[in-house]
């Protein structure tokens, strides 16, 4: 099994129910695997993917979609941004680009390890996170962007207790700085060095992406053989395990009190984060939600796609508030 296929290849979610409409933007089951999506605002959104040969990117202008000139890197996992003219993107083997407002520039990594995940306070304070989630003797990539160049950062295996190989996201907002990976690992940056920040007792599986609206609420999610929710409230993180639903790899927040979140198999629901409750929406056709991004409008879209050979694309977009 490909490394990709180990990381999206999960079980089938056994909710089901009546859920809001989704519509299609685009033929996405033409292109490579969608992984990644982030905007700057209504009229400027990029979706990144591909295959293992050649990245792919796909950028929406407010009115019409269009493929942009993607740099020679394979697949590129996640995408985040500033500005138009400043976003960044990462993926696998290393690959990293950077796009000015008007082309693709590759970035050199230093590592030639996957990188899954990117997020940074500014343009010259970027985390870049990654490692090889099929070798479980390895440990995690943690790169660091100045506005020049990549840093390598190693974490203290003491603050990984949970041995992750791999480390999934990176995400963050005022002071708050998290990433997570294999196990249910989860580390903060308290600006100095990562810290392991335990999950509780349900994090026995693998978290995959976070989000959040403040710095006393944030949603993680992830699992394997069923889904894994995380909360962190500011001091604390309290981790459920919603039954019957397959793994999660995405989640977006727009409100405090509930998360979009999406998995395998095309499942999409929402979280609500005072109760803990999950929610099925809808069943999007086209293989595993990876990335869920909302603009400033409440529009929101959904990515993904088959991430085996041969690999094809997912894409929904959803109008209105959760």
């Amino acid at each position: 099994m490909s490394r990709l296929a180990l990381l999206f290849a999960l079980t089938l979610p056994l909710s089901s129910g009546c859920g809001a409409t989704w519509s299609e933007p685009f033929d996405a089951a033409s292109h490579g695997a969608l992984s990644g999506v982030w905007g700057s605002g209504p009229d400027d959104v990029f979706i990144v993917g591909g295959d293992f040969t050649q990245s792919e990117i796909l950028h929406f202008d407010g009115s019409d979609w269009t493929d942009m000139e993607a740099p020679p890197l394979p697949l590129l996992a996640w995408v985040y941004g500033w500005g138009p003219d400043q976003v960044m993107a990462v993926g696998v083997d290393g690959g990293a680009a950077w796009y000015n407002g008007t082309s693709w520039e590759v970035l050199e990594t230093g590592t030639d390890e996957d990188l899954w995940g990117v997020f940074g306070f500014g343009p010259d304070d970027v985390w870049a996170v990654g490692g090889d989630a099929s070798d479980l003797g390895s440990e995690p990539v943690v790169l660091h962007w100045d506005g020049t160049a990549f840093e390598s950062v190693t974490i203290d295996p003491a603050e990984m207790p949970r041995a992750p190989a791999s480390l999934f996201k990176v995400w963050g907002v005022g002071d708050t700085l998290f990433a997570l990976g294999q196990n249910g690992q989860i580390v903060s940056w308290d600006g100095t060095a990562w810290r392991d920040s335990p999950a509780g007792a349900g994090a026995d599986q693998d978290f995959v992406s976070l989000w959040g609206t403040g710095e006393d609420n944030i949603v993680a999610v992830g699992g394997r053989g069923n889904s894994r929710i995380g909360t962190w409230d500011g001091s604390a993180w309290n981790t459920v395990q919603p039954s019957g639903v397959g793994g999660l790899n995405a989640v977006s927040m727009t409100t405090p009190d509930v998360a979009l979140v999406g998995g395998v198999n095309g499942f999409v629901g929402t979280f609500d984060v005072a109760s803990g409750e999950l929610q099925f929406e809808e069943t999007l056709e086209g293989g595993d939600v990876h990335a869920i991004w909302a603009d400033e409008d409440g529009r929101h879209y959904a990515v993904g796609g088959r991430f085996s050979e041969p690999m094809s694309g997912l894409a929904f977009v959803r109008k209105g508030a959760l």
